[in-house]
């Protein structure tokens, strides 16, 4: 391709290739992200299966890009923010990429806007529990400017990813 065209970064992954709506893990470049809840909502979406089903959906202040949050990823901002999702508006997330049944997706690290690390018992159906813990983030750390822009690139906080 010819550089003097390019009006996109080159794409290091997959997920980059494909931008889209939702944030996607292999935008993560395998780090961590901090970003600000602007807002919390259902929304139906299409699975593979050609079925509309309900989702949450949390929006950010840093980028346009929205999280598909999962049930574990809902029941770890209950355990850091309490059950109300007015609660949760303005307050700081760190996600990373991660593996679930080997395939790529986003969890939640923890947030700057915790006083301590917690240990929460994630309890899915169909599945067995397990114990997750939610780390308070150093916000001093967190990368001043961490956004997608329209190539789906991240400015990403500095600390790896487990």
């Amino acid at each position: 391709m010819n550089d003097e065209t390019r009006a996109r970064p080159k794409p290091e992954n997959f997920d980059q290739l494909y931008p889209g709506r939702f944030l996607k893990a292999g935008e993560f470049n395998g780090k961590k992200v901090t970003l600000t809840v602007r807002d919390a909502d259902l929304e139906d979406l299409v699975g593979e299966d050609g079925k509309a089903k309900a989702k949450a959906i949390i929006a950010f202040d840093e980028t346009e890009k929205q999280l598909v949050a999962c049930k574990t990823n809902g029941i770890c901002m209950k355990a850091m923010f309490g059950p109300q999702i007015a609660e949760w508006i303005g307050k700081r997330i760190t996600l990373f990429p991660d593996l679930w049944n080997g395939e790529p997706c986003i969890r939640i690290w923890g947030s700057p806007d915790i006083e301590d690390d917690i240990d929460v018992m994630v309890t899915l159906p169909r599945r067995r529990p397990f114990k997750k813990t939610l780390h308070r983030v150093n916000a001093t750390r967190r990368a001043a400017a961490a956004q997608f822009d329209q190539s789906a690139s991240l400015a990403m906080d500095q600390q790896a990813a487990p």
